[in-house]
């Protein structure tokens, strides 16, 4: 039995480095990806509604550094994003409210 869960716990770490692991949302079409850098830490973790990006999404640095986080709708940005370089200073020419993708207005505190 030990030699079991052993096996198990080495696959999933395994599966979990390889680059993503999901999360199937019950009653809901949503799938909640989070993807990894090849050292492990933290890539992405984002929504997709039937192959779409949708709602909340975030994305770091392989320092563990946030590097952005906003909102999808059907796939395009949405609303307020913010952007920050490696060392974690927001990026205001990146950071803004979007529509449809396009970035229509500065970020404002």
């Amino acid at each position: 039995m030990k030699r079991l869960i052993l096996f198990a716990a080495l696959i999933f770490g395994a599966a979990a480095l390889a680059g993503a692991m999901h999360s199937y949302l019950s009653h809901s079409d949503a799938d909640a990806t989070i993807t990894f850098h090849s050292d492990g830490t933290r890539k992405s973790s984002i929504v997709y509604v039937e192959g779409v990006k949708q709602g909340q999404s975030s994305q770091w640095y392989s320092s563990g550094q946030l590097e952005c986080e906003g909102t999808y709708v059907d796939g395009l940005r949405s609303g307020e994003w913010r952007f920050w370089d490696e060392r974690g200073e927001l990026d205001l020419e990146r950071s803004g409210t979007y529509e449809d993708g396009r970035k229509v207005a500065p970020f404002l505190e």
